[in-house]
């Protein structure tokens, strides 16, 4: 396994972020390390990898061009991935990862127990719309609404689906109240998530659950296979750039407490593991660790471009530099790296 050194490099100087723990395996259920796996699995056995909510103006369609990638201007610097086609396809990815993880479900919150059903659904954050969509044709008797800054939507969707551009930090004017409102991924998306919650529990009927899905950074190790890569020199910069551009990565395992806290009762949170890479024991686990370490590949310039030069001012290409050594160190399976995910869910009382 080879040191990060030219990557601390280039990396320029230290930060102050949250230090990824190791953790001992017991307390993880279900993450084993499969002493067979081979340095960099060719996953060949696991199969192939299968507000102010207003109308469409012409300006919400224009992009602007950073670090060789696009992003949204409506709203621009708000939300800190690109939306181009390449970011479309990792986001369409993650969203089979999540099915994957949940045994083929589009949510954990027990949502047929709503009395009176499930007329209206919300889910912000929609990103590529693909999670709308496969619920609106689960549930044809639902009115699904997916919002977000960036139209990149499908034009051809089921006939009970709809989206809209919004910024989910604004006030919200839905006319309607909704039964059921999903939020996905939305780690690095609000600077005061806990604004975000109180829309949403106003937006609620009562009775009506909010169900938040995300996974917590920085990565963790299951033991000290991490020390000295240039994969955790990076999520320690990660961390800490995104702190300079008013990003919290680490409130996720604050959701159920800030959900508490805005009202929302009977709240629950479950906690699922992704492995980067296959060096997890078990056919699931495998899997998943293939489709996250996909994930993570697809999305590392993404997610490192912008905040590794506005936030720790380096140059582009000392970025690209840094990220080949972190490429590198998220094929090793012999690094035994992991992220949480959490699903939290609560009513809003009747």
């Amino acid at each position: 396994m080879e040191t990060a050194s030219t990557a601390d490099d280039a990396a320029g100087p230290p930060l102050q972020a949250p230090v990824a723990p190791s953790t001992s395996l017991a307390e993880i259920p279900g993450l084993d390390i499969d002493s067979q796996a081979s340095m960099g699995d060719s996953d060949s056995a696991i199969g192939s990898m299968e507000s102010s909510t207003q109308s469409l103006r012409d300006s919400i369609y224009e992009y602007v061009e950073e670090n060789g990638r696009r992003f949204h201007k409506y709203k621009q610097g708000n939300y800190l991935l690109p939306n181009d086609e390449t970011e479309q396809d990792r986001l369409d990815l993650q969203h089979h990862l999540f099915t994957l993880t949940f045994d083929g479900k589009l949510h954990i919150a027990p949502i047929e127990e709503l009395k009176g059903g499930i007329h209206n659904v919300l889910d912000i954050g929609t990103g590529t719309g693909i999670w709308a969509i496969d619920f609106a044709a689960t549930y044809p008797s639902a009115n699904v609404v997916g919002t977000d800054l960036s139209p990149i939507q499908p034009n051809f969707v089921p006939a009970n689906c709809s989206f809209e551009v919004d910024d989910a930090e604004d006030e919200w004017v839905f006319p309607q109240k909704f039964d059921y409102i999903h939020g996905r991924a939305l780690m690095s998306c609000f600077k005061n998530h806990k604004t975000v919650w109180e829309h949403a529990f106003k937006a609620l009927r009562p009775g009506g659950i909010l169900e938040l899905q995300d996974l917590q950074m920085p990565l963790r190790y299951v033991d000290s296979t991490g020390e000295g890569t240039a994969m955790k020199l990076w999520n320690e910069r990660f961390m800490a750039g995104a702190l300079v551009l008013g990003r919290d990565f680490t409130k996720v395992a604050k959701y159920k407490a800030v959900l508490e806290e805005v009202g929302f009762a009977d709240v629950v949170e479950k906690l699922y593991y992704w492995p980067v890479g296959t060096w997890a024991r078990g056919k699931k686990m495998k899997t998943l660790g293939a489709w996250y370490r996909e994930d993570c590949l697809a999305g590392l310039h993404a997610a490192s471009a912008l905040i590794f030069t506005r936030a720790l001012k380096m140059t582009p290409d000392a970025v690209e530099l840094f990220l080949v050594d972190v490429r590198r160190d998220m094929r090793d399976n012999r690094i035994h790296a992991y992220v949480p995910v959490y699903v939290v869910y609560g009513r809003k009382p009747q």
